[in-house]
């Protein structure tokens, strides 16, 4: 989910390292559990990662394949991107949620975002975000 606040800044979150991936800067997300739709997943995941849902409607960014892949049972598995324009209640309410990986979110803006974001997402998607 691209989040921004009033100033245009855009949130991100840290993952540290874990398995083969380096530490990074992230947008808020992640895995669909099976079953589940684009929509269902985002709603779940900004809850259990920033503790608030979206309202409106997203507007769907890009869809992209990305560089990084993740483990699923012997094989590693490219991630492939949905990525949503959404906008929050109030971004004051929005943390960390204890039980997430994660360990740290800030504001960035655009063009620093951009910048945080090339180790994960494409050069297209990094290039409209430093635009924004």
């Amino acid at each position: 989910a691209l989040i921004r606040n009033d100033q245009g800044s855009i949130l991100m979150i840290h993952v540290p390292e874990w398995g083969h991936n380096p530490a990074h800067w992230d947008l808020p997300g992640g895995r669909m559990d099976a079953g589940e739709e684009f929509l269902e997943t985002l709603i779940r995941e900004l809850v259990e990662e920033i503790g608030v849902p979206y309202i409106d409607k997203p507007m769907q960014i890009m869809g992209m394949l990305t560089n990084i892949t993740i483990p699923v049972g012997d094989d590693l598995l490219p991630l492939v991107f949905m990525i949503y324009e959404v906008k929050v209640a109030d971004v004051s309410k929005i943390k960390l949620s204890e039980d997430t990986r994660e360990n740290n979110m800030w504001w960035f803006l655009p063009q620093e975002a951009a910048k945080l974001m090339s180790i994960k997402f494409s050069p297209e998607f990094c290039e409209l975000v430093s635009q924004l």
